[in-house]
């Protein structure tokens, strides 16, 4: 009996010790965003002349371990490149885009580029200041999300710097559009 009597106030000792107290900050739970996997380099524009404009673009897309831990591995993707400085830039067709042509909004017209790339990465230089449309679309060799896409339009000023690194997420549907999440960095 002298045992249970000791047994009630320990386990009451121990429930309030570890309860939680109401001015404890809130963590919220970690999520899989792209945002959060995004690392970019420290300066994605080390050695690069000032009076140099630079658009660096990487494409990488989300795996999964057997564990089931996720891993961000660079994969080749078709990069496309296009001039819009009078133009507003749409892509309606993944397979016209990946031969170099866009749809102008504004007239419905074909715009098409012969600046095209598969890599995993490409370094476009020299350009002259103005709007570009540029796109990233995954291959068709890749068994979900086969030609997904994305697609953003920068300005680069004079001697403007960009630094964009696309991470199609593990969940990217076939043929569609994902938006261009993790940030980019300019200068």
């Amino acid at each position: 009996m002298k045992s249970k009597l000791l047994l009630f106030p320990s386990l009451l000792a121990i429930l309030i010790s570890c309860s939680k107290r109401v001015n404890d900050p809130f963590i919220p739970e970690e999520k899989n965003q792209l945002d959060s996997i995004y690392q970019a380099p420290k300066d994605p524009f080390l050695g690069i002349p000032e009076k140099t404009s630079v658009v660096h673009v990487q494409t990488s897309i989300v795996n999964y371990n057997q564990w089931q831990n996720f891993f961000v591995s660079p994969e080749k993707m078709t990069i496309v490149m296009w001039p819009s400085h009078d133009k507003t830039l749409v892509i309606k067709d993944v397979d016209k885009a990946i031969q170099g042509i866009a749809i102008d909004k504004e007239s419905n017209t074909e715009v098409k580029t012969d600046n095209i790339t598969i890599a995993s990465g490409i370094t476009f230089q020299d350009y002259y200041p103005g709007k570009y449309l540029i796109a990233v679309i995954m291959t068709d060799e890749k068994g979900q999300g086969k030609k997904a896409y994305s697609s953003k339009e920068i300005t680069i000023k004079e001697y403007g710097k960009y630094y964009m690194h696309k991470i199609f997420s593990f969940d990217a549907k076939e043929r569609e559009f994902e938006e261009w999440s993790p940030k980019i960095i300019e200068k």
